[in-house]
């Protein structure tokens, strides 16, 4: 993998102004919330729960048996952090400071909708630093080997164009979609796409469904009135927004892991079949290959 870190003509960006943002956590019905602060040039974003300062960089993943993304360092975890970093780099915020009332982003809907409304309204500025970007000198290609159709193929290109294909079973069926970098794209078509269960449910029969609310404890009773995506083998319980709504997510679910590299990146990317374990795969790779590149 051949790559350079330059520096871009964009300046870096950071809020305008401190906001304090609330919502529930997805996994324990907690009432959380999170205070954004101005970040200075060159210091990235950063989580701060307990004293603790964790860089939103690949090398303080956090394994998870559960589909998500978390953070650990000194002996704190932060968790759920993917749709928000989503936010954050899909807007094209550089620098944050960000602290938490518990390890947990605030997610009900696991979208990034709120977060992005939050950060319009607060509006954001330019700093007099310029953007660091990864650029590719020639394709390559990566594959999870437990998935044999689960691929990525990244090429030189002079901005990000992300193709995206979410191939499913079931009834939601396989659809691509395409991001172009573009903050208003993000906010008009990526932002919104909730998350959404794998397992089909059956409502003869909520013991499936009683599971899942062992784990994610903000679920009601009723998966029609769950305000993430629920369906069973013919029918969607809660109705989608658009008919690709689950591949948009999974693009945005990348948007957020890719995010973790801590540098933007101009290629053209395809991906088929993403999934956290494999996105994570990726931004590790490319930041092994990023070395100690410098300029």
């Amino acid at each position: 993998m051949k790559l350079k870190l330059i520096k871009s003509g964009e300046k870096q960006r950071t809020i305008k102004s401190s906001f304090r943002f609330k919502g529930i956590s997805l996994f324990s019905g907690e009432n959380v919330s999170m205070l954004c602060e101005p970040g200075g040039e060159n210091t990235g974003i950063n989580f701060n729960y307990k004293g603790v300062c964790i860089p939103a960089l690949i090398e303080n993943i956090k394994p998870m048996e559960i589909h998500t993304t978390a953070l650990s360092s000194q002996g704190v975890d932060i968790s759920t952090i993917e749709h928000f970093m989503a936010a954050v780099w899909g807007l094209g915020i550089d620098n944050l400071k960000v602290t938490l009332s518990h390890n947990i982003i605030p997610a009900q809907d696991g979208s990034a909708e709120r977060f992005v409304k939050a950060f319009l309204k607060i509006g954001s500025i330019d700093q007099k630093e310029n953007r660091k970007v990864i650029e590719f000198h020639d394709p390559v290609t990566l594959t999870q080997p437990e998935f044999a159709n689960r691929f990525v193929k990244i090429e030189p290109n002079d901005t990000l164009l992300i193709n995206c294909s979410a191939p499913f079973p079931n009834i939601i069926g396989k659809h691509s979609v395409i991001f172009s970098d573009n903050p208003k794209q993000f906010a008009d078509e990526i932002s919104w796409a909730r998350t959404f269960l794998r397992s089909s449910l059956d409502l003869n029969d909520l013991s499936k469904w009683n599971g899942i609310r062992t784990v994610f404890k903000s679920l009601p009773e009723d998966p029609k009135k769950s305000p993430i995506i629920t369906y069973t083998d013919t029918e969607f319980l809660t109705p989608l927004k658009k008919e690709d709504e689950p591949a948009r997510h999974k693009l945005l679910d990348f948007i957020g892991d890719l995010a973790l590299i801590g540098y933007r990146v101009h290629a053209k990317i395809t991906i088929n079949e993403p999934g956290h374990k494999f996105t994570h795969l990726i931004a590790q790779e490319i930041s092994k290959a990023l070395g100690n590149s410098s300029i």
